[in-house]
């Protein structure tokens, strides 16, 4: 008699409180022996039902959120994303017909070749190792603030914005499907001047699965910036498809939600520099 396959994914019944509301929801764990990026779909679900609860709560303060398409304003900030979200857009430019592969790698190469003569990044550094520079001394979060912000006077488009869209949008980084904004398209334009009033959330998805490689892997427990994820999928490749049991990644998963959730705002991860 044949035997039915193993199960790839069991069910979990999570149970989370965010902004003070009681969520209970499943998500899929991946089992067997499987590659970090397969914790990527429970990090979006995650960052999707905590986006929502924190949306609703804003309308119901009488806010609305004033992204839309077509306002690709927050696409030239600084985006920072973990490996695994690196390594999942490696796979889509990898995955496109080879003429519109060759647009894209020229727009990560030239924004690249930008940071390098804005002194944002060393062309001498070993790449995917490299991070953004800071200028002067200070508490890491204020040099990570000024770091962002000449990142963002340099006005450097995401590869992937076409006509201020995001052409990957069910591929985005885990940080571009958190950020909404009650406040006018036109405080974005003038960031770091005008007042930009965000959606908070409890926690940063992109942190978590940055923490749980981090614990695999051994690779640095930061985030990276988007323009640099190719660099550094190719440099830490072995690393990131070295496979580990499903189940022991998906609870470091929420053990990694767990930790978030406890650290104050300062503490918490912050973009490799």
């Amino acid at each position: 008699m044949d035997q039915d396959p193993p199960a790839e994914f069991d069910t979990a019944n999570i149970h989370l409180q965010i902004l003070g509301e009681e969520c209970l929801f499943a998500l899929q764990v991946p089992l067997g022996r499987r590659r970090l990026l397969e914790l990527l779909p429970a990090a979006r679900e995650l960052t999707h039902k905590a986006t929502a609860i924190a949306i609703r709560k804003a309308r119901q303060q009488g806010k609305e959120i004033s992204c839309k398409a077509g306002c690709g304003i927050c696409c030239r900030q600084l985006v920072a994303i973990s490996v695994v979200e690196a390594q999942a857009i490696a796979d889509v430019v990898a995955a496109l017909p080879y003429n519109r592969q060759d647009v894209i790698l020229e727009r990560f190469a030239s924004a690249i070749l930008h940071l390098e003569q804005a002194k944002l990044l060393n062309p001498q550094h070993r790449r995917g190792h490299r991070g953004l520079i800071a200028h002067g001394a200070g508490e890491r979060r204020t040099l990570i603030d000024e770091v962002s912000k000449r990142y963002f006077k340099l006005q450097i488009p995401c590869p992937f914005l076409e006509d201020e869209s995001c052409s990957i949008y069910p591929d985005r980084p885990l940080v571009c499907r958190e950020y909404h904004v009650t406040s006018s398209a036109e405080h974005c334009a003038a960031l770091y001047q005008s007042p930009v009033e965000k959606v908070d959330l409890p926690l940063h998805m992109g942190d978590v699965l940055a923490s749980t490689v981090a614990r695999f892997t051994g690779i640095r427990d930061q985030t990276i910036p988007l323009i640099l994820a190719l660099e550094w999928v190719e440099s830490q490749e072995d690393k990131l498809n070295q496979p580990h049991d499903g189940k022991e990644m998906f609870m470091s998963l929420l053990s990694a939600i767990d930790h978030e959730n406890q650290q104050p705002f300062e503490k918490r991860q912050a973009a490799h520099i």
